[in-house]
């Protein structure tokens, strides 16, 4: 598989930066003004890339230059003897590579692309029971080339899963008034759970998200930054696309200070992080002790044998944001918010920040949608707006209790899910 290093030697080669356009996973507002993109979507769609170019409208340096950049990479990648995950796809139908199959089980196929349907008929052929597992009201990435109409077209034997598990009955009914107006959807009934759930429209600053379980989620990547940076100034801990606020690394130097604080051995690798965070000097750590070098990787060490045999000249007693007096001030300063408003710097965040397309298959006790969207999702709109009702229907039923609707405050809203 073609792998970040290629595409770095792709740039160097060709001048020419691939890897955002190719490697991107999400349709969450990341631009891609050369269409670079284009050069993967016209091969899953089984379409032409002048087709793609055209419909596309402007792109930067014209369709000259996309071709040649097209040329490039595939003689690039056939040179190297590297495939790309398209191209895996298309070696498997050519070769008809499956083998004989008892049961095949196929889920999320509205999310399939045109080339991923053809490998799946390949399999189909060769299978004696066949299961395919999908939702069309969650077909939410059309932007890559998925196509939900051959779910909706799709002629065998149907099952509604009816009950959902997750979704209270305020919730349910909110989130059938928006993908009802989907022209386009299987028509299916399904029950929500019994307890009833709350929706609001509210102000985002009248939300405090200390207790209980959260999930925020923005459209695109800009305004969950927004919001990211937000929190992280009112001293919120959260985890943002599955990463916490806080550096790994600096995490685990605090652990370690306050584990040796409370005389418990900490390993090697975690010792090794905290003198990274503790500057050289005579309260500090000892010239020369800084690396480690020689110390044992499978051994435990407590602060006495650090303090007499490795060089850490920093008294136990020692506050942690004196102790660690390598941590950057920002840094610093967010860490003693986050550990006044009582949060366990041990245990999970309770708040989880995400784009929807991040979310989905997610849950939450308590969902916070903000309807802040871009200039682009609202031209998009202009020629469809199903697409844009899945996205927002897929935000919405996250909620396990309680959903809050976050009015836009700038100048472009999805406001159907505010009525």
């Amino acid at each position: 598989m073609i792998q970040d290093q290629d595409f770095e030697e792709f740039r160097q080669e060709y001048g020419v930066d691939l890897s955002p356009a190719l490697r991107s996973n999400n349709n969450t507002g990341t631009r891609d003004p050369d269409g670079f993109h284009l050069i993967d979507l016209y091969r899953v769609k089984n379409t032409t890339l002048h087709e793609e170019y055209k419909k596309a409208g402007h792109i930067q340096g014209g369709f000259e230059r996309l071709q040649r950049v097209a040329h490039d990479y595939y003689h690039f990648k056939k040179s190297r003897g590297v495939f790309d995950y398209t191209d895996l796809i298309l070696e498997f139908k050519k070769q008809n590579m499956s083998p004989k199959l008892e049961v095949l089980i196929v889920d999320e196929v509205q999310d399939l692309k045109p080339v991923e349907w053809d490998m799946v008929k390949v399999m189909m052929d060769q299978a004696r029971v066949v299961y395919l597992g999908g939702d069309d009201d969650q077909a939410i990435y059309s932007w890559s080339g998925a196509d939900v109409s051959k779910l909706i077209n799709l002629q065998c034997h149907e099952r509604v899963l009816n009950q959902s598990y997750r979704i209270p009955k305020n919730v349910f009914t909110r989130a059938n008034q928006l993908i009802g107006k989907v022209k386009n959807r299987i028509p299916k009934e399904w029950n929500s759970r019994e307890s009833l759930g709350t929706v609001s429209n509210i102000n985002y600053e009248r939300l405090s998200f200390r207790e209980n379980e959260w999930l925020v989620l923005c459209r695109t990547n800009y305004y969950l930054n927004e919001i990211a940076n937000d929190l992280r100034s009112k001293g919120y801990l959260f985890e943002k696309n599955n990463k916490l606020s806080i550096k790994d690394e600096v995490l685990t130097a605090f652990n370690c200070w306050k584990a040796l604080q409370n005389n418990t051995e900490v390993s090697l690798p975690d010792v090794k992080v905290m003198y990274q965070y503790i500057k050289s000097g005579e309260y500090g750590i000892a010239r020369g002790f800084k690396k480690m070098k020689g110390a044992d990787e499978e051994k435990k060490y407590s602060y006495q044998e650090l303090s007499q045999e490795w060089g850490l000249n920093v008294n136990i007693q020692t506050p942690w944001d004196i102790a660690l007096n390598g941590i950057g001030d920002q840094e610093l300063v967010y860490m003693r918010q986050i550990i006044r408003r009582g949060y366990d710097l041990g245990k999970k965040s309770n708040l989880r920040l995400s784009t929807i397309h991040g979310a989905k298959g997610g849950e939450s006790q308590n969902v916070v949608l903000f309807t802040d969207i871009s200039k682009r999702i609202v031209d998009d709109m202009a020629v469809n707006r199903d697409d844009e009702r899945r996205v927002f229907y897929v935000g919405m039923t996250r909620a396990k209790e309680n959903l809050f609707i976050i009015p836009s405050t700038s100048q472009y809203e999805f406001e159907e899910i505010l009525r």
